[in-house]
């Protein structure tokens, strides 16, 4: 069977689209899918979507970002193999702008660590300036941020350990300093290459523990436990262990994990 995931919008500081109430910060990101996404059957039934998996551990969150201002530089633990293990990827759907990551040839902790006591960050990272039908990788170990103006698929294994390492002095919605992760943070980057991410040409991408691979128009047959995003459509879809079928005019992401 074919479920509909119903989304959920989180408020960010940093989000573009409006907030869900007065009062709020904007809303930055939409999650698609999760442990806690609700699902909706063809048969009117509901169901969770960690009820699919064994112990309720869903291994992939599919989210959409929505900036309107940059978002904090930041690094995922696990790019040793030790657990947690944060690698994601994210596809540009809309908007032109900057994608920060990796440092420049050279930069060592106790330099990113001086760069963060000045406010010179910015000037030690890598840039890509994205466009619509990118793909970025960012395995473990990554320095990177998302610019403004950007929209993206994000898709990420299911760890939420994130430790940001700058944040341009912003306050919150409070009126308080963002807090930051330096020591756990530089200990997490991929120094061996500088912490870069990889642009990924064509429409495939092997990222290590999952794939994804967009399709075109059509009839799309889903392999159990696979999930399709439909930017066209704006809709996130799931299938259960039988997989199934599903017709669109517009191209798609289909996600899913890797055989072990």
């Amino acid at each position: 069977m074919i479920y509909r995931c119903i989304p959920e919008r989180i408020s960010r500081i940093w989000g573009s689209l409006p907030p869900e109430k007065q009062g709020a910060e904007p809303t930055g990101e939409i999650w698609w899918f999760s442990g806690e996404t609700v699902l909706a059957g063809e048969n009117g039934t509901t169901r969770k979507a960690g009820e699919f998996f064994p112990g309720n551990s869903v291994p992939l969150v599919v989210k959409t970002l929505h900036a309107a201002r940059n978002l904090s530089v930041q690094v995922h633990p696990g790019c040793d193999g030790t657990e947690p293990v944060k690698d994601e990827s994210w596809v540009v759907l809309s908007g032109r702008g900057k994608i920060l990551h990796g440092t420049v040839d050279g930069t060592t902790p106790v330099q990113f660590r001086n760069a963060v006591r000045d406010g010179s960050v910015e000037n030690i990272l890598q840039v890509i300036q994205a466009e619509p039908g990118f793909v970025v990788h960012l395995p473990a170990g990554t320095v990177h941020a998302l610019g403004a103006g950007l929209t993206v698929l994000e898709v990420q294994l299911n760890c939420d350990v994130t430790y940001r390492l700058w944040d341009y002095a912003r306050k919150d919605i409070n009126g308080n300093l963002r807090e930051l992760h330096i020591k756990k943070g530089l200990e997490a980057v991929n120094w061996e290459n500088m912490g870069r991410a990889s642009v990924v040409s064509g429409d495939y991408l092997n990222a290590g523990k999952y794939y994804m691979r967009r399709s075109v128009p059509g009839v799309l047959n889903l392999k159990p436990l696979e999930l399709v995003y439909i930017p066209g459509e704006n809709r996130c879809l799931f299938a259960d262990g039988e997989g199934g079928t599903v017709s669109t005019p517009h191209h798609s992401w289909i996600l899913g994990m890797k055989d072990e």
